[in-house]
């Protein structure tokens, strides 16, 4: 690690390191480089004197101001070619929370600060300026332990838990290259599509039709007893409606457990539009799924990239909804239990029938990650959401891929799962910026 100080006395281009540092990376007194922090560089001559401390980089104040490096912290370096780089420099773009940034939610990713080091900015999308390249944003100070506002230069990486559109990651891309991860949005309608085209995951899914006239809803119910409609873009189980059949009228649940009935589908049509869904909604079949005591079970398994790039399951949450709701979200009122502990004692199965569910879910999270990134996507960060049928047979309920909440651990109790799989981000993101354990210019201390 080396430790980098900005010195007003030293020429513009000028950085003072100890002779040491010369040798360890075959470098010579006076030598032209490139000293890069983020995706910025500024030409410098390396410089040596007895005097520099070991483990520290003098840096002249001009070019600290161009490259926006914070004083304060504590870098690994890599020599690419003609290239000195320090880092890693990790951004984590996160949306606005009435105008300020969410910094409760960034807590977790700044206590893994000690497994990565380097620099950790956090920020909105209307903080960035396209033309300059600059950010308004907030540097995580280890010393201080709170966040520091500035304007920075772009970072290496970025790990995106916003919900913005494409022009801004396409932007990125353009700027970093492939090192901004979890940068798509699919609705539930596309990602349905995409799922569909692979065959060992399609048989996994629940018929699914996309709403476009009160007649889907009748032939749909014409097939089952039971249909639920969801909206195509929506999450924490807001706005799912259970329809069924009651003595040739239709019977809406929503809200959990509040109930309406509707004389025929064109009366449940205009209720559809007073709910001003503009994406519009999915029908898809009721699948008899396993319950406790009137209260419905599924499954999160969380599935990340870790330092080296792999797929990695950091867990599995068990679900278990409110009794009678026709959801199980915990932001609902559901509770929340280890997966393979909930398997056992709630659905009574025995250890190794317990382990066999939860291989089975990973076998098939695994295949829609694959097929996920065969198709182009970044995907690196996920949460799948699994159901059991009386039958025993898995079901895939969603794929989480916006910003997936992996308090669902904590709401578990199981805080070491929740601290891993931030850890795995960090450390899959510190990868990407070329600081990576399996990286070909890992950093050296």
């Amino acid at each position: 690690m080396i430790k980098i100080r900005s010195r007003s006395s030293l020429p513009s281009d000028t950085v003072l390191v100890a002779p040491a540092f010369l040798k360890n990376w075959s470098l010579s007194q006076n030598q032209s480089l490139l000293l890069q922090f983020g995706i910025t560089t500024h030409p410098i001559k390396l410089m040596t004197s007895e005097k520099v401390p070991q483990g520290q980089m003098l840096v002249s104040h001009a070019c600290m101001n161009t490259l926006k490096i914070p004083a304060e912290g504590q870098f690994q370096v890599r020599k690419d070619g003609n290239t000195l780089s320090v880092g890693p420099y990790i951004g984590i773009l996160v949306d606005k929370i009435k105008g300020s940034l969410p910094f409760k939610n960034l807590l977790h990713y700044a206590k893994t600060h000690r497994h990565v080091n380097g620099a950790l900015l956090a920020f909105s999308p209307d903080a960035v300026n396209l033309q300059t390249k600059t950010i308004h944003g907030f540097v995580y100070s280890p010393v201080k332990k709170t966040w520091i506002y500035g304007q920075y230069r772009y970072p290496s990486s970025i790990i995106n838990k916003s919900l913005t559109g494409t022009p801004l990651m396409t932007h990125f891309q353009n700027s970093l290259g492939r090192t901004v991860f979890n940068n798509f949005r699919l609705d539930k309608w596309s990602m349905h599509k995409l799922l569909s085209r692979n065959g060992s995951i399609r048989t996994h899914l629940p018929r699914t039709i996309l709403y476009q006239s009160p007649q889907d809803i009748a032939r749909m119910l014409e097939q089952s007893d039971e249909v639920y409609m969801k909206p195509v873009r929506g999450s924490f189980g807001s706005h799912i409606l259970k329809l069924s059949k009651q003595n040739h009228k239709i019977a809406v649940t929503h809200k959990g457990s509040l109930k309406k009935v509707f004389r025929n589908v064109q009366e449940l049509s205009q209720f559809l539009r007073k709910q001003n869904h503009q994406s519009g909604y999915l029908i898809q079949d009721r699948i008899k799924l396993v319950s406790s005591k009137e209260r419905l079970i599924d499954f999160r398994l969380i599935l990340v990239k870790d330092g080296q790039g792999n797929w990695q399951r950091m867990g599995i949450i068990a679900r278990q909804g409110p009794r009678r709701s026709i959801v199980s979200n915990i932001s609902k009122g559901g509770t929340a239990m280890e997966g393979k502990r909930a398997l056992r004692r709630i659905l009574h199965k025995g250890e190794a029938e317990a382990g066999a569910v939860c291989l089975r879910m990973e076998k098939i999270a695994r295949n829609i990650a694959k097929l996920l990134v065969s198709s182009g996507y970044h995907a690196a960060n996920l949460g799948f959401d699994f159901a059991l049928d009386t039958r025993n047979k898995l079901w895939i309920i969603e794929v989480n891929h916006n910003d997936p909440n992996h308090t669902i651990a904590l709401d578990a109790g199981e805080t070491q799962m929740f601290h891993r799989t931030i850890r795995a981000n960090m450390l899959y993101a510190k990868k990407l910026a070329g600081f990576g354990t399996s990286h070909p210019l890992k950093g050296r201390p």
